[in-house]
């Protein structure tokens, strides 16, 4: 079977999430609101493939949970960490995720990859397969909103690519440098540049980042909505509580060499302005640093092997992009019709 050569990876609880949040308190009826949300659903897909008509495959990963609520938490964080976000009490959420599989079945039936596995997040599966595409030679767009999912982002030596695209924020890349003898002397290259630029024209915004940085500055500063608190705070004379600024964040810093963040952080604490100020010993603020680590970055060497395990079982995906009879589908249910060909 021949390879894609541009993957849309669909983070399917973002899409889900997202689509309800448009819909919620518009109905009365919750079973109407479930038809509704999945054909939503399906119909935003299907824009996504109309305006990049590049892609020529989709593969569809959704969270079963996560094997990082098992990672023991430091003793000096345990009053601090709880665990679970609340949910609106005024949504059944029994229905709403029995609604999301029933769609996520609908995808497989139509021959759509979709990965969904206990104690794995959807940015588990991202990870995954955006290094597993890329090294076959497979371009990667990922669409979701999620910001930890940039740090995914990176081009290589023949222009094969991952990048993250949302309607608002545009195409979110890594910045790289150009090299014209790769352009006239590689082929693999030159079809990757155009489908590059050719996503590129088309979005709405385009934005090139550090990905290491966007690790560094959650495991080193944390992150309030995702439940990952800083490694240290400061005092200030009338009692303010900060965060270590950015800019004294070094945006090179291995944050996977212990010796160098170890340096790093000891530097910082003799700092004039960190000096005597923070809220724990060095020993703390390194066990800190080190679980913020495992939290966040996407790296094969955070994964235990149970895990990585599971992703060995995923090495094959169907090629394929066609969802218009899940949309046929939906619109039927939607409307109480019972087959395709009463649709107009």
């Amino acid at each position: 079977m021949p390879n894609s050569k541009l993957t849309l990876l669909i983070d399917g609880n973002w899409l889900l999430m997202s689509r309800l949040s448009v819909l919620q308190n518009r109905y009365s009826d919750d079973d109407k609101l479930c038809k509704d949300l999945k054909l939503m659903m399906i119909r935003s897909i299907n824009i996504v493939l109309k305006q990049f008509t590049e892609i020529d495959n989709i593969i569809f990963v959704s969270d079963g949970g996560s094997w990082r609520n098992k990672i023991p938490v430091p003793t000096f964080l345990q009053e601090e960490y709880k665990g679970n976000r609340e949910r609106s009490d005024d949504i059944d959420w029994d229905l709403i995720f029995g609604a999301y599989e029933d769609f996520c079945n609908k995808l497989k039936a139509a021959g759509i990859t979709v990965c969904k596995e206990m104690n794995l997040e959807g940015d588990d599966w991202m990870w995954y397969w955006s290094q597993k595409l890329n090294s076959e030679g497979t371009n990667v767009m990922i669409w979701s909103r999620d910001k930890d999912l940039t740090q995914l982002v990176k081009i290589d030596k023949d222009c094969c690519f991952t990048i993250c695209w949302n309607k608002d924020s545009g195409v979110i890349t890594v910045h790289r440098d150009e090299e014209e003898m790769d352009f006239f002397f590689n082929e693999a290259y030159s079809v990757n540049e155009q489908i590059y630029h050719s996503i590129i024209d088309k979005a709405k915004e385009f934005k090139e980042i550090n990905p290491h940085y966007v690790v560094l500055d959650k495991i080193i500063r944390g992150d309030a909505g995702d439940n990952v608190f800083p490694i240290l705070v400061k005092k200030s004379k009338t009692d303010k509580v900060f965060r270590v600024s950015q800019k004294d964040i070094n945006p090179e810093l291995d944050y996977n060499d212990y010796e160098e963040y170890e340096a790093y952080i000891i530097n910082l604490l003799n700092q004039k302005s960190y000096k005597d100020k923070v809220d724990k010993p060095l020993e703390n603020i390194l066990e800190h640093f080190a679980y913020n680590r495992r939290l966040v970055a996407l790296q094969k060497d955070s994964y235990p092997p149970e895990i990585l395990e599971i992703f060995d079982n995923y090495k094959d995906y169907h090629l394929c992009k066609d969802t218009h009879e899940v949309e046929y589908q939906l619109i039927a249910e939607a409307n109480s019709i019972s087959s395709i060909l009463d649709i107009v």
